[in-house]
Formats: structure tokens, C-alpha cells, sequence
């Protein structure tokens, strides 16, 4: 509803007046949609009424009760002596309509004289076909006739529990009186066109138009002034507008009009500034004081002409900023502090970066000072007769704006000169000292946390004056080191922003390290200035987890839930402390040191999870497999295999090491994580070790050799026929984790092998040199049938523990599967047999228009065919049958669409002839299974 309203007042206020309606229109349909959303929001607080409309027509619930009155008559005969007759429903009895209350006639009886003979029926009920019984007519218990009739319920439904908070901005529009502050709003806008289309028509004499709108605004302060008692609210409000209306009269005299000289005009808006806060003084008024502040200080800018002297402007600033310390002594108007603070700061960093020269550093310095002083004495002043909470915008403006806002100011004055923000970071931070020192020992409570925020921001100007007096190195270090102390210090005063600082601290320290990271001299191994810089980030981090845990019960569950990434963050900087060692100085064995260093690392944290009970050390340890799969991929695209390069040390000592953590390190409830990993552990060996033997192929062999591609499916068809054996079931780990090496790691091989099987079926012709070749015998079929037996021993093993088997090998999808690949493998023997025997091209183009080649494909499949339907007719298997059928037919289809065609000469007839013989026999000796008897 609020972009409605903005987006239609926008497209509405450009229609009539360009770019000044949009941004009016644009104004009030905001402010229009805040009013709605926030209406609607109250509305859906409050309790309603709900009602459910009745639906029923007279006629229909005229015709249901005729039945209910035949159905009692009958029951009423059954019961009395005498037999009963029911009257005509036409007859003159008269029944009460349950909504209208009338009377109307339906029968000889009425439901009154029923109710009199002891039985009070519903109507609901009756015409359903139940009764009321005796009990229940003894009990006096009656149906209500309007709920029998409508079938529904109407009453109110349940009060909202909680009430909602009104919008700040509707609060103020709607509370005391909405109409006179939106016709404020409205006013002040009419002033505004006014006077822009008074100068653009010179309808009057100019200073007339000016006098007139003065004249209103003084017209609105008497009369706010004069209703101040008796309309409050309204009062003030008139007077703020009348207010605003002298300041914007004002500075059209100076500006538009030039009616005024530049130092009259900036005399009258200070004495408005002045007059403003007398009025909100005498009635309490935040909102005056506000606006007379506001005004004051945009006084000399609005009247300025860019000659004027920065002493006179910020001596002028000065004195409104005493004011408003003086006016902090009995008023504790946060909103008046900040208004100050903003417009002194903002205004003065606005003149710096225009006409700020080094000339003028002396008298420059001398009034940041004093603005800087006067308010942090502003701050204890309001602490003085209230606590602050430095809690949101207005309360921790004043606290920390003040500082950050001076500093920053200070860092441009300062542009040049060796160590001056170092010193004048180390003077703040003596002042804050001492101030929470002397406020600390006030022993007031007001003063309690004050004195805290004070010491906070002498150790933080404290702790930035070592960057800007040292280097890098020393900077992270320090800050590193200071952040886990003051982590711990506020741990032990239970005191959270002490600890917040501190974490703030070290995510400083991690910056600065990195901002000098490339300057960092290189010397001695694990002694050199980068490794010390983040073993210390390192460490900190770590320090700082435990702590944390350890005091999990005092602090918030915010900071508990920065524990794990305080973790994280300690183990990346001490693995990014190792891993820049090893590039260093170890940059040859690179991929095998890393391999070593992070084993290592798992290794000892599994070993301090299980002595200290550190769980996020676990995690960290099982996080091993995938940081070893990572380097197995870098050394595999770098061309290495895994033993080169000191690989052959560090891979089985990292392989040790990850099989002691999943022996020894085991989560309290395995889940499918864990699964992984031990399944994870099968398909790194696998890949290790194809990696491995496939390099010392290519050393021993021809390039792209059969025994180079059989080298890759080897290890891994070796692997699932160990796991899958009897002799695994009863060891570890197979024995602890049967799902995972049942299921999980099986379908991982499955997917390997069937990937591998196709790339070698489609590519490969089966040379093995220096052998000839010799169909099945050869080095990529034999690859081919191992890796069948072990996808056969892995479903064998997965059936004997049928609840690990996925549903996906209980289905015929994975025989249909088989049988494709199996099919596809039989295809590629034959085709390699004519490639090497006939001297046919391996390729698909020359085997399609290969004579030889189509004829042998014709009189396969056929023999496969009749295979396949033998079998099956004997086992009674009818899908099978079926299969075969269909690919008979695809043999058929194919001698007409394509051999007839193109293959000729005696090609062309043994392959009609052996088709066609071959189907005699499938039609003789396997006729069609019977279907399976329905259960």
C-alpha cells in the first residue's frame, strides 16, 4: 500500500505540475499509504464478529421440515394405541419459521403441540433421519431451531492477545489533533507555492509579499502562544510553523529578493534560533527546541555569501553549542544533543573540504577540540540526571559519534604529519581513561555505564594508536593478542561489550594482516614474519572459542553462536599459516606437503576432540576426505600422479590417518554425513589408485592402449568386489557401516563404471600391443567383464541385506540397465572384431556404410534375439520374451529400412537368410510365455 501511494502520488503530482507535483504528490501518497497500512494493521488487531450467511431458501427448508414433521408423525403412530393418521401437510397447522419467527402452516399438528406431548425434536437432526428419544426428551434438552435451519453459528470471535505498535509517523499525524497537524503540513506547503508564484508572476510589490508572509508566520505564533494553555498540542504546533514560515521569509529576503544584507539576515535568523528556544524552554517543548536549534545553525549557511570568516562561524557555533550544554544541565532532550552534534560536525566537515588550508590549522584545531570537549561534557551531562542506554541512533550518537566524528576530522588535519594521529589517538584515549576513572569513582549509578563506554573508547583509541605508530606486522600481532585478552576480560566481569570490542579486534587484525601480507620479509622457515603474524591470528581465534564455550552459560545465545566460526576462523588462519610455509619454501613437493600438513592437522584435532570432548574439532577432523579429494583433482590436472613428488610418503600417511579418524572419531548418532565419508574413503582410494597404475601404464606401454584404459577401471571394480565379499561383512569398516558400503559406495562405483564403459565402448578399438588382438581376451573386455562381476558382486551383496539395497536395484530399472550395457558391450566386441580381422575403420561413419559390417549386426542381434526368447520361454519369463521380440522387429525393420537399401550382393542375402532362419527357430522353440495368474 506505501509504494502505491508513493509510485501514484509521484505519477499524479507530475500530471499536474512536473517535477515539484511529483515530489509533493509523491510526499503526501507515502504518507497517505503509511496512514492506510497502519489503519488496516489496527483493524486486524481488533476482535470482530463472525458470521456465517445462511444460504437456505424458504422453500428448501420448508420441504425439510414437511419430512421431519412426516418422519415424527410416523414414529408418534408406532408409539400410541390407537393408529395414527398423518394429516395432509397442506391442512391449516401452523408452524414457527425458525428465522422469521412467523408462523407457518404445514400440517394438522403443530411443533408446539408436539413439544407438549414430551418430545422436542430438531430439525436439524430429523432430517438427517435421526430422532430424539425419550431420555433425551426427559432431559429437557432442545436443538435450536435457527441453527437447525441455517446450519451455522454467528458470534464474535476471540480478542487479539497483544496489542500492536502504532507507526511513529501515523502516531504523530493521528495523536492530539491530526487535523491541525496535517493542515500544518499543508500550510506550510501553501506558503511555499505561494511565495514561488508570487516571484514568478510579480503579482505584488516584493517586499509587500515578504512582509505578508511574515506576517502570518508572527500571526501563527501569537495565536499558538496565546492557545498554549487551553490546546497544548495544537498550540505547539502552530507555533512550530510559525516558526519555520520566519525562517523560510527570511532567507527569501536574503537569497531571492536580496531585501536584506547578508549579516542582517544572519542577526535575524539567530535571533528567531534564540526566540525558538525561549518558547520551547518556558513550555517544555522538545519539538520547538528542535527547530529553533535547526534553524540557528543553518542560519549562517543559508545567509551566507562565501566572504565570511570560520572563526566568526564556529565561535557563532560555539555559542549555540553552549546553549544547548546549558539547557543539558536541566533538560535531558537527547534529540536537541544529537541535532547539535549533527549539524556542528556536518557543517564543519562540509567547510574543510572546501576552503580547509594549512594556514589555517592553528584556529582550526583549537575549535575541534573545544566542539569535541563540549560534547563528550554534553554526554555526562545527560548522564547525569538520566542513564543513558546506549541503545539506537539517538543514544549511541553522542557516546561514539562524537569520537568517531572528531577523529576523522582530526585525520584530515593532521594529512602531512608524522605520528599526529598517533598522538592525538593516544591523547583521546588518556582523556577516556580518565574520564571513566573519575566517573567510576563517583560510585553513582547513572554514571555505571558511561564509565564503561569511556573505558571502551580509551582502549579502542589506544589500540588504534599502535597502526598508526607501527607497521603492519606488529599491528595484526598486537591486536590479535589484545582482542582474545579483552574477550576474556569481559568473559570474567560478564560484561558483553568488552567481548564484542574484542572479536571486533581480531576481524581488525585479520585486515591489517592482509593489507601487509605481500611486504612481509621471507626468512627462516616457520620463523619468518607472515608465519609468526598468522600463527598469532591463529591462535587468538582459538583462545578465544574455548572461552566462549567454556563460559556458555553467562553470555547471550548470539555470542554462543559465534563460537563455531570463531573456530573456523582460528583453523583458517593456522592452515593458511602452514599452507604459506609450504609455498615458500617447499614449493616442489607442494601438493604431497600439503597432503601431509593437513592430514596432520586432522589428525591432531581428532586427537584433542577425543581428550577435551571438543566436538567442533570432530567436525573439523571428518572434514579431512574432502580436502584430500581437493588436492587428488590438483594433482591430477597439474599431470602428476600421486606418488610423484614425495607423494608416495604422503598419501598413505594421510590415508592412515583418515581411516584412524573414522575408527576413532565417530559422531554420537551417525547420519548420512558419516555415510559419505566412509564411502568417500572407497571412491579416493579408487581414484588414487587408478590415477597411479594408469600412469604407469602409459610408462610401460603404448599411449591410449587397451591397457591404458582398462588400467582405470581396474582398481575400482577390484575395490567393490573386496567390499562386497563375505570375508568385509565381518570386519571393519563394513561390518560397523553396512548402508555405506552396501548402497552408497556401490552406487558411486556403478556410475564410474557405467561412464567408463561407454567412453571405452565408443572409443576405443581394443588394441593391446604388443599383443594381437584376440575378442573377450584382450585387455579392455577383460576390464569390461570385471567390472560386470563386481557390479553383480555388489548387487549379490546388497540382496543378502535386502534393507541397505536402494529401491532404485530393487527395480527392473537396474536389470533393463544391465542388460542395455550389456547389450552395447557385445556390439562393441563384435564391431572391434571386424575393425581388427576385416580392416574396417573403427568409426561410426565406415561401419554404417560397411557391407560387412551391417550384415554381422543383422545376424547378431538376431542370434541375441533368439537368445534371449530361448531362455525365456523355458524360465517362463515373458518380459524377457518380450524383449527379444522387440528387438527382432527392430532386426526386420532394419533389413527392409536400411539393408535393402544399401547393403548388397551376398552381404545383403545372409543377412535375409540368416534373419530369416533365425526367426523360424525363435517362432519353434520359443513361443510366448503365458502371463503370470493375478494374485
Amino acid at each position: 500500500m506505501i509504494w502505491i501511494g508513493l509510485v501514484g502520488g509521484v505519477i499524479v503530482g507530475s500530471a499536474i505540475n512536473g517535477f515539484e507535483g511529483a515530489f509533493i504528490g509523491g510526499f503526501l501518497g507515502w504518507l497517505a499509504g503509511v496512514v492506510i497500512k497502519s489503519r488496516k494493521q489496527a483493524n486486524a488487531a481488533a476482535p470482530v464478529a463472525v458470521s456465517v450467511p445462511v444460504r437456505e431458501t424458504v422453500e428448501t427448508r420448508v420441504q425439510r421440515l414437511e419430512k421431519a414433521v412426516a418422519r415424527l408423525e410416523a414414529r408418534l403412530a408406532r408409539l400410541e394405541p390407537a393408529p395414527y393418521v398423518v394429516p395432509d401437510a397442506a391442512e391449516g397447522a401452523a408452524v414457527r419459521d425458525p428465522i422469521s419467527g412467523a408462523a407457518e402452516s404445514i400440517g394438522s399438528r403443530t411443533i408446539a403441540a408436539e413439544a407438549a406431548s414430551g418430545t422436542t425434536a430438531d430439525p436439524a437432526s430429523a432430517a438427517s433421519g435421526t430422532t430424539a428419544g425419550p431420555a433425551s426428551a426427559a432431559s429437557g434438552t432442545t436443538a435450536g431451531p435457527a441453527r437447525a435451519a441455517s446450519g451455522t453459528t454467528a458470534g464474535p470471535a476471540p480478542a487479539a492477545s497483544g496489542t500492536t505498535t502504532p507507526n511513529r509517523i501515523v502516531a504523530w499525524l493521528t495523536g492530539g489533533n491530526t487535523i491541525a497537524r496535517v493542515g500544518l503540513l499543508i500550510l506550510f506547503f501553501g506558503f511555499a507555492f505561494l511565495l514561488k508564484y508570487a516571484a514568478d508572476n510579480d503579482m505584488l510589490p516584493v517586499e509587500l509579499r515578504v512582509a505578508g508572509v511574515a506576517a502570518g508566520g508572527l500571526a501563527l505564533l501569537v495565536l499558538g502562544w496565546r492557545l498554549r494553555q487551553k490546546r497544548p498540542a495544537y498550540a505547539l504546533g502552530l507555533q512550530g510553523g510559525g516558526v519555520a514560515v520566519l525562517y523560510l521569509t527570511t532567507f527569501s529576503a536574503i537569497k531571492l529578493w536580496h531585501l536584506l544584507p547578508a549579516e542582517a539576515g544572519f542577526v535575524m535568523m539567530a535571533l528567531i534560533a534564540v526566540f525558538a528556544a525561549m518558547l520551547a524552554i518556558a513550555q517544555d517543548s522538545l519539538a520547538l527546541a528542535v527547530i529553533g536549534t535547526a534553524g540557528g545553525f543553518m542560519s549562517p549557511v543559508l545567509a551566507s555569501t562565501g566572504q565570511g570568516s570560520h572563526v566568526m562561524l564556529f565561535s557563532y557555533y560555539l555559542l549555540l553549542n553552549a546553549g544547548i550544554l546549558g539547557i543539558a544541565i536541566y533538560k535531558a532532550w537527547r534529540p536537541l544533543n544529537v541535532t547539535g552534534f549533527l549539524f556542528t560536525f556536518l557543517i564543519g566537515l562540509a567547510w574543510g573540504q572546501r576552503s580547509y588550508k594549512a594556514a589555517l590549522f592553528d584556529s582550526t584545531e583549537l575549535f575541534l577540540i573545544a566542539f569535541f570537549l563540549l560534547f563528550v561534557a554534553v554526554a555526562v551531562l545527560f548522564a547525569r540526571s538520566r542513564p543513558p542506554q546506549l541503545k539506537g541512533f539517538v543514544d549511541g550518537t553522542i557516546v561514539f559519534g562524537v569520537p568517531l566524528a572528531a577523529f576523522g576530522l582530526q585525520a584530515g588535519l593532521m594529512r602531512g604529519t608524522e605520528f599526529g594521529l598517533a598522538y592525538s589517538s593516544l591523547a583521546a584515549a588518556i582523556l577516556y581513561v580518565g574520564l571513566a576513572t573519575v566517573l567510576h569513582r563517583t560510585r553513582r549509578e547513572n554514571y555505571a555505564l558511561l564509565s564503561e563506554a569511556f573505558l571502551a573508547l580509551g582502549v579502542v583509541f589506544g589500540t588504534l594508536a599502535i597502526p598508526l605508530a607501527l607497521d603492519a606486522r606488529w599491528t595484526s600481532a598486537s591486536w590479535a593478542l589484545e582482542g582474545a585478552a579483552i574477550v576474556w576480560i569481559g568473559l570474567r566481569q560478564k560484561q558483553a561489550l568488552p567481548r564484542a570490542f574484542g572479536l571486533a579486534l581480531q576481524a581488525a587484525a585479520g585486515v591489517i594482516y592482509f593489507e601487509g601480507y605481500r611486504r612481509y620479509p621471507g626468512a627462516t622457515p616457520l620463523a619468518d614474519a607472515a608465519f609468526i603474524g598468522a600463527l598469532l591470528l591463529a591462535a587468538a581465534g582459538m583462545f578465544t572459542h574455548r572461552r566462549l564455550l567454556a563460559a556458555r552459560a553467562d553470555i547471550a545465545k548470539f555470542e554462543s553462536g559465534l563460537a563455531p566460526w570463531l573456530f573456523a576462523w582460528g583453523l583458517g588462519w593456522w592452515l593458511f599459516a602452514g599452507m604459506h610455509e609450504i609455498e615458500s619454501f617447499a614449493k616442489y613437493y607442494q601438493v604431497a606437503a600439503s597432503v601431509a600438513f593437513f592430514a596432520a592437522t586432522a589428525l591432531a584435532l581428532g586427537v584433542f576432540s577425543l581428550r577435551w570432548q571438543w566436538a567442533h574439532a570432530a567436525i573439523a577432523a571428518r572434514l579431512l576426505l574432502p580436502c584430500l579429494a581437493m588436492f587428488a583433482m590438483i594433482g591430477l590436472l597439474e599431470g602428476r600422479h600421486p606418488f610423484a613428488r614425495g607423494g608416495s610418503l604422503a598419501w598413505p600417511f594421510a590415508l592412515a590417518a583418515h581411516a584412524w579418524i573414522l575408527y576413532r572419531v565417530r559422531p554420537e548418532v551417525p547420519g548420512r554425513h558419516w555415510r559419505l565419508l566412509h564411502a568417500g574413503s572407497t571412491w579416493l582410494l579408487a581414484f588414487l589408485a587408478a590415477s597411479e597404475l594408469h600412469w604407469q601404464a602409459l610408462q610401460h606401454t603404448a599411449s591410449h592402449s587397451a591397457w591404458t584404459v582398462a588400467s582405470v577401471a581396474f582398481p575400482a571394480s577390484l575395490l567393490l568386489i573386496v567390499i562386497a565379499s563375505r570375508w568385509a561383512e565381518k570386519r571393519w569398516p563394513v561390518a560397523e557401516n553396512l548402508r555405506a558400503y552396501r548402497a552408497t559406495a556401490p552406487l558411486g562405483f556403478a556410475l564410474a563404471l557405467v561412464a567408463w564403459t561407454l567412453y571405452a565402448n565408443f572409443t576405443h578399438d581394443g588394441s593391446s600391443d604388443p599383443l594381437p588382438y584376440l575378442p573377450l581376451l584382450n585387455a579392455l573386455d577383460l576390464a569390461q567383464m570385471l567390472a560386470g562381476a563386481a557390479l553383480v558382486a555388489a548387487a549379490t551383496a546388497a540382496g543378502r541385506h535386502d534393507e541397505t539395497r536402494p529401491s532404485r536395484l530393487r527395480s527392473p530399472n537396474a536389470a533393463m540397465l544391465g542388460g542395455a550395457l550389456t547389450f552395447l558391450w557385445l556390439n562393441g566386441v563384435l564391431l572391434r572384431t571386424l575393425h581388427h580381422w576385416a580392416g574396417l575403420p573403427y568409426n561410426a561413419s565406415a561401419m554404417q556404410h560397411s557391407r560387412l559390417a551391417q550384415m554381422s549386426i543383422s545376424v547378431f542381434w538376431s542370434l541375441l534375439a533368439l537368445t534371449l526368447m530361448v531362455y525365456a520361454a523355458r524360465k517362463a519369463r515373458r518380459g524377457l520374451w518380450v524383449v527379444g521380440a522387440v528387438l527382432m522387429a527392430v532386426v526386420v525393420a532394419k533389413l527392409f529400412l536400411v539393408d535393402l537399401s544399401n547393403v548388397g550382393g551376398v552381404e545383403r542375402i545372409i543377412s535375409f537368410i540368416a534373419v530369416g532362419v533365425l526367426m523360424l527357430v525363435i517362432g519353434y522353440f520359443s513361443p510366448v510365455p503365458p502371463r503370470k495368474a493375478a494374485a
